[in-house]
């Protein structure tokens, strides 16, 4: 059996530790990258999926494909633009590979997706999200991720399919801490939505162990990731303060302020996600952090 891996959107934060991870397993990871250059290695092939091109002769065996495919949510201001590459680095890459399969250009066992809990939309309290809930279609965010999920629909029922909804990435550097660490030289910490949007966080390790439980495992279908305990917004500066050495306190910011700098963009820090892991437990996944302040300690190992 082939211990080949192609992840397509390697080079991000998710793909570089799910990369590091593998290897670590056993498997040969290779990345599927627009940089020409780079496919002189063994580990990166070229790939262009706006133009249906990719850089292989013959066909193509691998255990996996690992779609991280998208650009980063949260990067740059919602502008019409920047909208459309929101949806189109996403549902571009998925129809290409489901067309890759469908053409047994690349044979493979199972095809691991990403989504994100962004899908369930804005659910204030603390009535947690399931993989069967309806999704929520009322804001941009949920629209993306409805859009994500059914391009990935596409995907031949050939193959095993795992879909990941990924809640917030905590990791030592990059991911959701990069708008709370430049804040913490200030001495402060900010909370949002008067610290009542909860927060569905996952570790990057956890996260990175899941795709790989979806290689190894038999499950199929779609699941959250997301860790056991997720926390409202004041609850979650508070425990990134206790996991670093400086001093700090906890600062609200107001909607008003929010909406004004980010505009449409608030909804990444203002809509509130309780979300439940308890599918993916059941299959026999252990998530390493049990807690926000575990998560924090971990990540800083």
């Amino acid at each position: 059996m082939s211990r080949k891996v192609l992840l397509a959107g390697g080079s991000g934060l998710i793909g570089k530790n799910i990369y590091q991870l593998l290897t670590r397993f056993g498997y040969e990871p290779i990345i599927l990258s627009r940089n020409e250059k780079l496919s002189e290695r063994n580990d990166f092939i070229y790939w262009d999926p706006s133009k249906s091109y990719i850089k292989i002769d013959g066909q193509l065996n691998v255990r996996a494909i690992i779609n991280l495919c998208g650009a980063g949510i949260a990067e740059k201001k919602w502008t019409d633009d920047r909208k459309k590459e929101l949806v189109d680095s996403r549902i571009i890459p998925a129809h290409f590979i489901a067309e890759l399969i469908k053409t047994e250009k690349i044979k493979t066992d199972v095809y691991l997706g990403s989504s994100a809990i962004g899908i369930y939309g804005d659910r204030p309290g603390t009535n947690a999200c399931k993989e069967s809930d309806e999704a929520n279609g009322d804001t941009f965010l949920s629209k993306i991720c409805i859009e994500w999920e059914k391009a990935q629909d596409n995907i031949p029922d050939t193959v095993r399919k795992v879909l990941v909804r990924t809640g917030i990435v905590l990791a030592e550097e990059g991911g959701a801490l990069d708008q709370y660490r430049p804040l913490l030289n200030l001495r402060m910490a900010p909370y949002f939505g008067g610290g009542k949007p909860y927060m569905s966080w996952i570790t990057i390790d956890d996260l990175s162990n899941m795709f790989l439980h979806g290689i190894e495992s038999n499950i199929s279908g779609t699941y959250n990731a997301v860790g056991d305990l997720p926390v409202n917004s004041k609850e979650f500066a508070k425990a990134f303060i206790r996991s670093q050495s400086k001093w700090a306190v906890s600062r609200s910011v107001p909607n008003f302020a929010v909406k004004l700098m980010l505009g449409e963009m608030s909804a990444v820090v203002l809509e509130s996600q309780f979300v439940s892991n308890e599918k993916i437990k059941a299959t026999g996944f252990d998530f390493k952090a049990k807690t926000i302040d575990e998560a924090f300690e971990q990540i800083k190992k």
